[in-house]
Formats: C-alpha cells, structure tokens, sequence
C-alpha cells in the first residue's frame, strides 16, 4: 500500500520497542483504533506500517539501513515513546527514530512542516506511554532539536506510571484527566494537519483584521509573508508583533532551559568540609574522617550524584558560595557542617540545603567517635535520599550498612586508604599528573597500616594489589611492584576468593602489569558475576573489549553501565569516546556533555566533545563556542584545538600563527606541534618552511623514541615527518611498524595508525594505497569521517584527484 503522496511509500510509520507490546499488547491495539479514527478523519486511505514482529524480521547480519530504507519513506513518523523506548543501544532509536530524523530532514519536506494554522510541527509525531525522567526526556529533545510535542497516553496515579488503556476501570482517577479515545482523536487530528500540509500547503483561509475587511492567505503563502502583509498594512502594529515574537522566544528558552538544564542538577549534591569553629588542631583528623566516611557511603546510592571533593575545597558557608556551588558545580543541593569539641566530646553539626534558593531542608548533631561512624553517615545518607525524593534499593541499604571488620579504627583506616587511592586516580585524570608518585605511595602505606592492625582482611590487600598495578601503569612506582602486586592478590584469595574486589585486581594485574588483556577480561567478567550490581566491572570489560576490537561486545557492555547511570567523568566521557569511535555522535555528545556537566574544571571532556562535534559537523560555530567555553571554565589554553578549528576553517595562517606561539606540551606528544606547522606551511604553499618543520619533527621524534619506544604514536609521527621529507621508504617502513606494534596492544590505536599511514601515502602521491586505507577507516568503528576528509588540508591532493574524489562521495561513514 503506497502513500498519498507520489515518492513514499507509507503515510504513516509506527516505531515501538517489543517489550511495550507484551501481555495487554498496547500497541497493537493503539494501531487498531487508530486505523478506525483516520477512516473517520481522511477521505482517502490512509497507509500505516506497523510491524508486529521483532525488527521487521531482519537479523544482525543483514543490512538493515537498506532492509528498511523504503519502509521509512513516510509521512508521519510516530515513536511510541517508553521508558525502554529511550535507549540509543535499541533497534527502534538507532534503525528508527534515528534514521527517519535524518532521512526526512533530507527529502523534498524536510522535518518540518507548517501547519494550515500558522504553527510549526514536525514530522515526528511522539505517542508518551510513561513519565519520563529529565535524562531520557533530554535524550528524545536531542534527537528532535527542541521540546517533545506529541500526544500522551499516560496513566498516572499515586504509585502508577502506565500506559492508557481503551478500557480503564478506573479513569476518574487519572491525574492527568486524560481519555484514550480523546487522545486518539488528537492523534488524528495531528496526523490530518500534517499530511494536508505536506500534500497540499496551506490551505486557503481568511483572517478579519478588526476595522478591516478581509485579508486573504493564498494556499502558497506561509507564515513569514502573512506577516509581512499584516504589517505593511498596520505598520503601527510592528512593535506590537516584535514585541509578542521576543516574549514568545523568551517562554520557549525558559522552558527549553528548565527541562534542559535544570533538571541535570537536582539529583547532585556537593559535600563541604567541616567547618572547624575553634580552629582546633585536633580536630582536623576527626573532620575529614567524618567527611571521607559520609563520601564513602553516598557513593553507595547511584541515583544521587555527588560532586568530586577537588571542585568543593575552595568553597564555604556562604550565601554565595552556595549560587556559585550551583552555577560553575552544576550541584542542586549541598551538605555544610561545624565541628567542634564540648568537653570530652566532640559533636558535628550537619546542614542540609538547596542551593536555588538557599532553602534549609534539614539538619542535626551528633557526637562523633569511631564507634559511632557507621550508624552516623548511615543515618545521615538515608535523610539526604529522602530530602531528595530518592528511593534506596534494597542492595543500597544493605550495602550503606556493611563493615569489612568488627574494629571501627580498622573501618576508618580502610575508608581512609581508599579514598587516599581513589584521590591518586583522580588527581591523574582530572589534573593532568597534578600529583607526583607520592599519592599511590601513600595510599599503599595506608593499607600498610591497616594490615599492621588486622591482618586478616581479604578486601585489604586486594585493594592494595590495585594502588600497585595502577601506580606502575602510570609510571609512579617502579616495576618491582609487579610481583608484590600478585602476593597481594594470592594472600587475599586465601583469605577470602568469594570477593569482587580480588578479581578486579587480577583484571587489572593482566590489563597494567603483564598486558594479557584476554586473562583481564575473564577477571573482570568473574567480579561481574559475582557483583551484578557494580557496573564498574562492565565498564572495564568494555574497555577490555575496545582495545581488543571486540566492537559489538564493547558496545553492548556500555549499554549495560549506562543503565546503572554511572557518574564518573571519566567513565561518561569514555562512554562518549566509544560511540564516537562506532560513528554514534549524538550519542556521543550525550556522555560527553554529562562529563562536562560533573566536572566543568575538567579540559578532557571538552576537548573529546570537540573532536565529536568536528567527525559529526565539521568546523562549525559550535565547534568555535565550544573552544571558548572551555578556555573560560577550565583555564586551559586549548591551543591545539585553536589551531585545528582555524585550519579546518581554512585560515592556514593564523593557525600557523597560533602554533607557533604554543609550547610542545599543547600538544599531545613531543614533534607534534612541528607536524602541524609543516602541514600548514604546506597547505600556504610554502615548502620550505613545510620541510624545515618536518626536520624539526623527525629530530625530536627519533630522540623521544629512544626513551619510549613502545609509543605507536610517536612511531606514526616519525612516519609523517619523513613522508614530508620525501623519504618514501623510511616512512612506509614506521607507518607500517606503528600499525603493527598497536594490533598487538590497542585496535582502537591500531586503526588510528591506519589513518596515518593514509595520510602518508597521500602525502607520497601513492594515492591507490592512500584510498584503501581511508575507504576502511570510514566504513569500519574509527574516529575518522566524511566531515574530518573534506576540512584537513592534508587529504587534499586525494580529494582533488577525480577518480578518487568519485569513490570518497560514494562511501557510507
């Protein structure tokens, strides 16, 4: 059945996720009534495609975007939009609502269209069946570039959040006052608007102007030269229509900001240190103790996100320390405290408030000691997930109530020890080797200490096993912890093997240490198994699995951590680096931009969103305002990104001007800063200079490959520099080398090798090889694209070459 317009092949396409239509079969019964309303409401037959089965019958060796191609040439696309609907890893997201954005903002339409009313609708009609949260709301908004406008079915009572149904028992009791037959005539109507517009344009109407006679709107004029007629008539009206279009603007971003903004915020809290009233010295231990046990246990409660510690130092008390906490830390309440001693005692005061309006939602004392730690911060974590409407799972309160051991001073050193360890990790990847190897060392030393007072806990030297095998990976204690590393291990599986924490170290052991990366997954896999309920095993599974190629499992895998809503930066742009390297950008931009949004201090996430936004869209405006937002919040110069942006704008010059005034350490290994400024002397036609920068490069590569030589890049590097010395041979050979030596070690490496190694034979004018490796880089998980070719001057004797530029235009990426 064909449409009822000439070119597509369905009026309408109904999108929907199977395990909406299991037991009441929800939506086979909306297509149902629906069907019987557009009889009602269309003269012509109205086509609808509604498969029943699970992906159209398509499996995942066939190719789906060309299965579907012709079924997703419709009118009117209506998702059915539940809380499983909204997952960018879904069938129906990805091979859908996905496609169909993109696909009709491409046709003769595009997505959207103009009403016979004067509004703006697109063609994408959502059918809500659940409440949405703010992250799954934000991720539809996404996709459809601005607020979700649709038609609800929604059952909602106290405790209820449920599709509508055609037969409610109860339907008083809806709070939302909605009834299925009237929301399926809305649909309908909606349907009917759209199609007439798309078939016919508007149509004809009249509008009185009062004191006027009638101004007639032929069916071709739209919106923008209705006006123009209304105000060439009533030019002393003009104020009154700007002023009307500025008011409706500002509601439209109010509520754009309110859904979009806000609600990332409230489900963040920001821990402050204790206030020490007196300023007595013997109470710094007892209040950062305090701190650091409250911390540990609030981890334990995922709904709620809490700010890193770092970001909170520098801020107080204060009425305005509480707006900034909410403006720069993106965090909707905070927790402030005082502690002092009375007598023998020493009792900490606890404030609970919002940071919008500087609300006090609770607060209480309590005498502190050891002894009372865990029931205290047990306590209080439970008062802070109820101020903030969050329901602990039963996993969560188990969990806030564990003690590894019977001594409390035992129990206060290990929550002690771990955040010693977990600050060293943090500091690493969150201020660049703010720390030196004094951070790993002392968390070491700490669980030293623990082990001098009970020897007997498993979980100890696992933990300690782990501080070993990453403070060796990041070259902060020398190699002769590999072996201790593994006593560790041995000693803890004596104690105890039943623990994840053991099988982690292993993972860790083989991912650090040895790098036998299949031995790592199978650890990792085994803590899993035995802790479903942590995704941080998942996590790094999927990393495991990214390195080692394995790209569907890697993706299925960061489908899982997803759904534990994770909070780290580092974990959330990772996940974004991982869609970006499968050609999922705005899945990508989604976790970069939450990495963003829990630690705006943080350079990395803005620069792995701007290297997104470039494989997406090229060097666009974003990508500029991007660059300064960064500078503005992170302090870091961004002067390779200033470079990129300028060079893929084509402003050669200034992009050679904004290297040359950057230092070595802008970039991201020694040489690189020279490769950039020959390829952009080059580009400005002048080969001497290109040359001499390529010299330079060569040097300052073969001399850091003395000390680093497992560094592929720096291999890749050397290949380029002599590539742009001529010397054909020599570059093919280190192209060649980097690609090999990274198979071994990182596939995600090993296809960015490949990319270079394109660029070398294109700079050899061996422009054969130069396409194979560029055809497999667009068409295969990398972080290369379309948009990336056609901006970087380094592709450009390929793209000028007509047979090639022929093959590039036809490749999918």
């Amino acid at each position: 059945m064909s449409s009822v317009i000439e070119g597509f092949s369905y009026d309408i396409f109904i999108s929907y996720r199977q395990k909406d239509n299991k037991g009441d079969r929800w939506v086979s019964e909306f297509v149902a009534v629906l069907k019987d309303e557009l009889e009602a409401t269309f003269k012509e037959n109205i086509s609808i495609y509604y498969d029943e089965n699970p992906h159209d019958g398509l499996l995942e060796t066939h190719d789906v975007d060309a299965s579907l191609k012709e079924k997703m040439r419709c009118l009117v696309f209506i998702p059915i939009i539940s809380r499983t609907y909204c997952d960018p890893n879904a069938f129906a997201w990805e091979h859908e609502f996905l496609a169909f954005v993109k696909q009709a903002s491409e046709d003769k339409f595009g997505l959207k269209v103009s009403l016979p009313s004067g509004n703006v609708a697109t063609r994408v009609l959502p059918v809500r069946i659940h409440e949405l949260s703010p992250e799954d709301t934000r991720l539809v908004e996404s996709v459809l570039g601005g607020i979700m406008r649709g038609v609800d079915f929604i059952y909602k009572s106290p405790g209820v959040n449920r599709p509508l149904r055609s037969a409610e028992d109860h339907p008083q009791d809806n709070q939302n006052k909605t009834y299925y037959r009237d929301q399926i005539n809305k649909v309908a109507n909606a349907i009917s608007d759209i199609v007439h517009s798309l078939k016919y344009g508007k149509t004809e109407s009249t509008e009185k102007v009062p004191g006027q006679g009638e101004v007639k709107i032929e069916s071709k004029t739209n919106l923008q030269d209705h006006l123009k007629i209304l105000l060439k008539k009533h030019k002393i009206k003009r104020s009154f229509y700007i002023i009307i279009i500025i008011l409706v603007c500002l509601f439209a971003g109010y509520f754009i900001y309110k859904s979009a903004y806000l609600s990332k915020i409230e489900n963040k809290i920001a821990v402050l240190r204790l206030h020490n009233t007196f300023n007595d010295t013997t109470l710094i231990a007892p209040a950062a103790e305090f701190i650091e046990a409250l911390n540990e246990k609030l981890s334990i409660v995922r709904s709620i996100s809490k700010t890193p510690g770092f970001l909170t130092d520098k801020f107080d008390e204060t009425e305005k320390s509480f707006r900034l906490i909410r403006k720069d830390l993106k965090s909707g309440y905070v927790l402030t405290g005082k502690i002092r001693r009375e007598n023998n005692e020493i009792k900490i005061i606890i404030e609970f408030s919002t940071t919008k309006d500087i609300k006090l939602l609770w607060s209480n004392s309590y005498t502190w000691s050891n002894e009372h730690a865990s029931i205290t911060t047990s306590e209080i974590v439970r008062v802070i997930a109820s101020r903030m409407e969050i329901r602990l799972t039963p996993e969560e309160e188990k969990q806030i109530d564990k003690e590894i051991s019977d001594n409390p001073d035992v129990n206060m050193r290990l929550i002690s020890a771990n955040v010693k360890l977990k600050d060293a990790w943090d500091f690493y990847n969150y201020r660049d080797k703010f720390l030196d190897s004094s951070s790993f060392i002392s968390a070491i030393t700490a669980y030293n200490e623990i082990l001098k007072k009970d020897s007997t806990i498993a979980e100890v030297y696992a933990k300690r096993s782990i501080a070993r095998s990453w403070g060796f990976y990041l070259e902060q204690i020398d190699s002769t912890n590999i072996d201790e590393c593994m006593k560790d291990i041995q000693k803890a599986r004596s104690i105890n093997n039943n623990i994840p924490d053991i099988d982690i170290a292993l993972g860790f052991y083989y991912y650090y240490c040895t790098e036998d990366y299949e031995e790592a997954l199978r650890n990792f896999q085994n803590a899993a198994q035995k802790d479903p309920q942590n995704y941080q095993p998942f996590f790094y599974m999927a990393l495991v699995n990214r390195r080692l190629g394995n790209w569907k499992e890697c993706q299925n895998l960061i489908h899982r951590v997803i759904k534990s809503n994770p909070q780290e930066a580092l974990f959330l742009t990772n996940i974004g680096m991982t869609y970006s390297f499968l050609h999922k950008y705005d899945s990508a931009l989604i976790y970069h931009q939450k990495a963003i949004d829990q630690i705006p201090y943080w350079p990395a996430g803005f620069k792995n969103k701007f290297e997104t936004l470039i494989l997406k869209n090229g060097a666009t405006s974003e990508a500029i305002s991007l660059i300064e937002e960064s500078i503005k919040s992170t302090g870091d110069n961004m002067k390779k990104h200033r470079v990129l942006i300028s060079m893929y704008q084509s402003s050669y010059s200034n992009a050679l001007q904004i290297a040359e005034n950057s230092s070595v350490s802008d970039f991201d290994f020694k040489g690189e800063k020279y490769l950039y400024m020959a390829r952009l002397s080059k580009a400005l036609n002048n080969q001497t200079n290109a040359n001499r920068y390529y010299e330079s490069a060569r040097i300052i590569l073969s001399q850091s490959l003395k000390k680093s030589p497992k560094d592929v890049y720096l291999h890749g590097g050397l290949a380029l520099a002599y590539a742009g010395l001529g010397e054909k041979s020599k570059a093919i050979e280190e192209g060649e080398k980097a690609i090999q030596m990274a198979s071994r070690q990182n596939r995600m490496e090993e296809i960015d090798m490949k990319i270079n190694l394109a660029q070398i034979y294109t700079l050899l004018g061996d422009y054969d090889n130069a396409y194979s490796f560029v055809s497999y880089s667009l068409t295969n998980p990398s972080f290369f694209s379309k948009q990336l070719l056609y901006i970087d001057p380094i592709w450009k004797p390929l793209l000028d070459h007509p047979e090639y530029k022929k093959k590039i235009k036809n490749l999918e990426n």
